[in-house]
C-alpha cells in the first residue's frame, strides 16, 4: 500500500490538483455571472411589466370611457359630421 504522504509529495498530483481547482473556479465563476445577468435581466422585465401594466390600465379606462353615451355622441357629432334626425347641421366654411 503507498501511503499518503508519498502521493502528495509527486509535483504531478500538485498538478493535477491545482488543475482542478482552476477548473471548478472558473466553471462556478462563469455559472455566477450568468446567473448575475440573468437577475439584472428579471429586474429589467418587472419595470417592464409594471410600465404595461400601467399602460394597459389607462387604454382601459379609455375604452370604458368611449363606451359611454356622451362619448359616443360627442365623436359622431365632431369627427363624422352626424346629427340627430330632429337636427339640422350647418357647417361652416374653414
Amino acid at each position: 500500500m503507498i501511503p499518503i504522504r508519498s502521493i502528495f509529495r509527486s509535483k504531478l498530483i500538485w498538478i493535477l490538483i491545482l488543475f482542478l481547482v482552476f477548473y471548478i473556479t472558473y466553471v462556478f465563476s462563469d455559472k455566477y455571472a450568468k446567473i448575475l445577468q440573468l437577475r439584472e435581466d428579471i429586474k429589467k422585465l418587472e419595470i417592464e411589466i409594471k410600465s404595461m401594466k400601467a399602460k394597459n390600465k389607462d387604454l382601459c379606462d379609455k375604452i370604458e370611457s368611449l363606451k359611454e353615451e356622451k362619448s359616443i355622441e360627442k365623436i359622431a357629432r365632431e369627427e363624422l359630421g352626424l346629427a340627430k334626425p330632429d337636427e339640422i347641421l350647418i357647417k361652416g366654411i374653414e
